[in-house]
């Protein structure tokens, strides 16, 4: 078992995601996202495309979102690629006009050291309502 010392709680930077315009039928929805990891350290910034899926009660039509989360890990210093992978969670939110959510990730795979603070606050516009669960994937636009 990892100890105290193994958890994510160094601040290595923010993430902020950008998602597509979505509709939601009731049962879920899915969008596109382009996401840009701003590293504590001073390494430049790193680009990631991937989707944001839910499933639940999602009803209506939203514009561009946008998502902010701190980047926890064990070091300040991590790889450009290290926040590739699947984060799952809940979301709820509701937009008349401009409107925001509350979004509650984890990394799928906990033993890689990096986690997202687990709440975030989404800024939208449209006309939606949601409560979710919804998964994060994450593909580095940097090549290996």
């Amino acid at each position: 078992m990892a100890g105290a010392q193994d958890l994510p709680n160094v601040q290595a930077g923010l993430l902020e995601c950008r998602g597509e315009a979505a509709v939601g039928y009731g049962f879920g929805s899915r969008r596109a996202v382009r996401c840009e990891f701003r590293p504590a350290a001073a390494m430049g910034q790193f680009t990631y495309s991937g989707t944001l899926e839910r499933a639940g009660i999602d009803f209506g039509v939203s514009d561009q979102g946008s998502m902010l989360w701190m980047v926890l890990a064990t070091s300040a210093s991590i790889d450009a690629t290290a926040l590739a992978g699947e984060y799952v969670g809940i979301s709820t939110g509701i937009a008349i006009g401009p409107g925001f959510s509350t979004n509650m990730l984890f990394a799928k795979d906990a033993s890689r050291g990096i986690a997202l603070q687990p709440f975030s606050v989404s800024a939208d516009s449209g006309l939606s309502i949601s409560l979710t669960g919804v998964t994060l994937t994450l593909v580095s636009s940097r090549k290996e």
